[in-house]
């Protein structure tokens, strides 16, 4: 792409070519010595089309695998997804390119894909669904990844209100050995607690819970889903004592980014029924920035279920509430001073708006009997 003169390589052909060979692998060493960050991003860009030119396929996938991982965790997971498909595309086309990282390679880039997908609502399903069906092809060719396949299987069973298909993919994902490209088990006994309390088998899913927290096993990419989901049935339940415990769990370290939106969530939710006005003011004034074009409307609308339960808690006692400004919100006041059950009623609004997007696209009810149940909790 640009060495070439007709069949034969030109002297200034092939230094051009050499220039890009030192060039790749300085941007290579560059990035990753860099932790995830749009600065990472930009150079794993500038990589892949250094790769391009040189017509190299080992080096087109090398780059956009890192590519990929480097927008889920430095910039923004959706432009992960077209990134995943031109690594597709490009395997398909160039088998055998990666030798023997191949096959964790190329299943890792179809499991990203299939969920960065279902965490957004405007995919429809059915691209969901090729994508899910692609990651299980990828597993079945290589022999690995029967497990966390399963896994993710059961995610989308879940989704789509399938509870016949959850309890097959928890059993045969138990049944399933182990391999290079198994989630962590936190993450594993997480998924498990989730999909036993989805099945209506919530005293199984505690137990596990409580051996993770006993033994303080916790994961750095995902370490709050599981003590979030508890915190919140807990509080649907009206039972105060396990939400406390649960809630107390989630800040052992401290929330530092527009990753710990469902935490805060939780968290808001806890500081509303037990009164705390000032930790709950801080945290929501903490949180609420991160809000502003946030990609992932999954976490979007725990938050502002926990946001609207704390708001209206509030509110019983308080007319006003000070605040940053809140994105999205219409006509923010100068002085920061909210009318509190109007910025109640808009945060229920903005759960209510992802949830029915979420629900149109799976087509089930699961996010409508989330923010009902915290309605009336």
């Amino acid at each position: 792409m640009g060495y070439q003169d007709e069949d034969e390589l030109s002297e200034e052909g092939f230094l051009e070519m050499l220039a890009d060979y030192e060039k790749l692998e300085k941007l290579q060493k560059q990035y990753r010595k860099l932790p995830h960050s749009p600065q990472r991003v930009e150079l794993c860009r500038e990589a892949v089309a250094v790769a391009d030119r040189l017509e190299e396929p080992s080096e087109q996938l090398a780059g956009r695998f890192d590519l990929a991982y480097a927008c889920v965790f430095g910039d923004d997971p959706a432009k992960a997804l077209p990134v995943c498909a031109e690594f597709m595309q490009l395997h398909q086309e160039n088998p055998g390119e990666l030798g023997e990282a191949e096959g964790d390679a190329v299943i890792s880039v179809a499991m990203l894909a299939s969920s960065i997908a279902r965490r957004l609502p405007q995919i429809p399903l059915e691209q969901c669904e090729s994508l899910l069906a692609e990651f299980r092809d990828q597993v079945r060719t290589y022999g690995l990844g029967e497990r966390l396949w399963q896994c993710h299987a059961g995610e989308f069973a879940m989704m789509t209100g399938d509870l016949t298909a959850l309890e097959e993919h928890l059993e045969r994902f138990r049944a399933a050995e182990r391999d290079d490209v198994s989630d962590c088990a936190v993450c594993e006994t997480g998924a498990m607690a989730e999909y036993l309390l989805a099945l209506g088998r919530r005293t199984e899913a505690v137990a596990l819970a409580e051996e993770l927290l006993e033994k303080q096993e916790f994961c750095e990419e995902q370490p709050w889903k599981l003590l979030s989901i508890l915190t919140d049935d807990a509080l649907e339940r009206n039972d105060l004592q396990a939400a406390e415990r649960f809630s107390a769990a989630m800040v052992i370290q401290p929330i530092k980014t527009a990753a710990d939106l469902r935490r805060v969530g939780s968290l808001l939710r806890m500081k509303g029924a037990s009164g705390d006005w000032k930790d709950g003011s801080k945290l929501l004034k903490k949180a609420l920035p991160w809000t502003a074009n946030f990609w992932d409307q999954e976490l979007l609308f725990y938050f502002y279920l926990g946001a609207a339960r704390f708001c209206q808690a509030y509110s019983a006692e308080h007319t006003e509430i000070k605040l940053p400004p809140v994105p999205g919100f219409t006509d923010c006041p100068e002085n920061g001073v909210y009318d509190c059950a109007a910025l109640t009623q808009w945060f229920w609004s903005q759960a209510e708006k992802i949830g029915a997007h979420f629900d149109r696209r799976n087509g089930s009810s699961n996010y409508g009997k989330q923010l009902l149940a915290a309605r009336k909790a």
